[in-house]
């Protein structure tokens, strides 16, 4: 397992992520996804991580709302694998 990204909510906001948070959550579940050996996962995230990495003339999001993201996100929470202590807003 990598280490986890921090989950960077937008001031004032339950749901919803940062463009940076959520880059690096992308990130974190397709490398998950690659030492697992699914394809199929890894594409999905990949796909994300491309939709979100800055390019010329295209600034990386201030926030988004991906449910996937969401839902992977409550995955780890529900496992305890994210302490308050790794969340910004807390």
């Amino acid at each position: 397992m990598n280490k986890i990204p921090k989950v960077d909510r937008p001031p004032g906001y339950t749901v919803g992520l940062t463009g940076e948070s959520a880059y690096l959550w992308a990130l974190f579940l397709r490398n998950e996804a690659d030492m697992a050996d699914d394809q199929i996962a890894y594409s999905k995230w990949q796909e994300l991580v491309e939709t979100l990495l800055p390019k010329p003339g295209k600034p990386m999001p201030s926030t988004v709302h991906f449910s996937v993201l969401e839902d992977e996100i409550a995955k780890y929470e529900a496992n305890n694998y994210i302490s308050p202590g790794n969340c910004v807003q807390e």
